[in-house]
């Protein structure tokens, strides 16, 4: 939770400096074909070369870089600049790999943050408890708490009651009968954990994971609060590797969060405002837009005038209409970021190949929005 909320506070300190900044997100998912033999390293050498960076400036990126022997993350975040800037995110999902020297580039940050809302992952039998919370930046390398490259983070967790102990006893005696009894204080006490935790680390979405008889049982002694954030209950092996069930775990997210992308989609469908020219006049004019969606690949420039921090439609206008200063051009994306965060919106990033990316392209411009009115 903390690590998010350094980072938007560094999205906002970062987006508002004046260029030129380097900014570079590097795959390094040793997962990827195209990662085989560090050959990220040349990608960025070029990617450097190509858009004119400093020479000394490309020797400490390198410098870091090629110091990096395992990054445990699969893109890295770099900005830096010649006024001493350098900061290093490492991440936990795939982005596009990209490079800009000019303006701060933090697109791909907040695509990053928006994908990794925090989730809890609970996995449960009937004497064994593990939460895991998803991370929207890995911790450093040395960190005990990180496991894969996926982000999660294994909370310390320590009931305030023994574990249950039992053998096979059926429920039909009343051996059986006591080792139900245990199992559901334990449950109940465990209950109570889950809530502190999932409060305290910001989670927003939970998945109960194990054996599907327990998975129910356990849900079924959550806190009220904590059960109407349980997304999904997921079957899975507990034999299986830390990095097996992590996996399938991961799998369980990005389907939520596939779920819930295309719900959004419905709700702007019905009652929404869609389209550059009218979801930016709902945004900018009549701030009535609290959540943005826009497809990744969007593309696209507008006038923007740095003295009022408004967006210009009339691409023609090389004077604000409105204060008279010079206007510039500005990618769409940056522009749209700029707009949410001074009107407190939302904004959620749509990418891949599937029926959302469609819709969003297709049915609505590319841009669309959940209105307050």
């Amino acid at each position: 939770m903390e690590q998010a909320q350094d980072i938007r506070q560094a999205i906002g300190t970062i987006s508002g400096r004046e260029g030129p900044v380097f900014s570079a997100y590097v795959s390094v998912n040793a997962a990827i074909p195209e990662n085989q033999g560090r050959a990220y390293l040349v990608r960025l050498r070029d990617a450097m070369n190509d858009h004119g960076v400093p020479e000394g400036l490309q020797e400490r990126v390198r410098e870091f870089i090629e110091g990096e022997q395992h990054p445990r993350a699969r893109t890295l975040a770099i900005f830096a600049a010649e006024d001493g800037l350098f900061e290093v995110y490492r991440l936990p999902v795939d982005l596009p790999e990209s490079a800009r020297w000019g303006d701060p580039y933090v697109a791909p940050l907040l695509l990053a943050l928006d994908e990794y809302e925090p989730y809890g992952v609970v996995v449960v039998d009937a004497e064994r408890f593990r939460y895991f919370v998803t991370s929207p930046v890995a911790p450093p390398p040395d960190s005990a708490e990180h496991v894969g490259a996926a982000g999660y983070r294994e909370m310390d967790v320590r009931p305030s009651e023994p574990r249950p102990r039992g053998g096979g006893s059926t429920d039909m005696d009343p051996a059986g009968r006591k080792q139900q009894e245990n199992i559901h204080r334990f449950y109940k006490d465990l209950g109570e954990t889950t809530r502190d935790i999932t409060f305290r680390e910001g989670v927003k979405h939970l998945i109960v994971a194990g054996p599907k008889e327990r998975t129910s049982d356990f849900r079924e002694q959550l806190p009220n609060e904590v059960k109407d954030l349980v997304v999904s209950e997921e079957q899975v092996d507990l034999g299986e590797s830390d990095g097996e069930i992590l996996d399938s775990l991961e799998e369980a997210r990005e389907r939520n969060e596939h779920e819930r992308e295309t719900e959004t989609l419905s709700k702007i469908r019905e009652s929404g405002v869609f389209g550059p020219d009218e979801t930016i006049a709902a945004l900018q004019e009549e701030n009535r837009v609290y959540h943005l969606m826009v497809l990744w690949d969007l593309g696209g420039e507008m006038r923007w005038c740095d003295n009022d921090g408004l967006a210009i439609r009339d691409i023609t206008a090389e004077e604000c209409p409105f204060c008279g200063q010079e206007t510039r051009v500005r990618p769409l994306t940056d522009l749209l970021i700029d707009l949410a965060a001074a009107r407190g919106a939302r904004i959620g990033f749509v990418r891949g190949e599937n029926e959302n990316t469609d819709t969003l392209r297709d049915e609505f411009g590319g841009i669309a929005g959940l209105t307050r009115f």
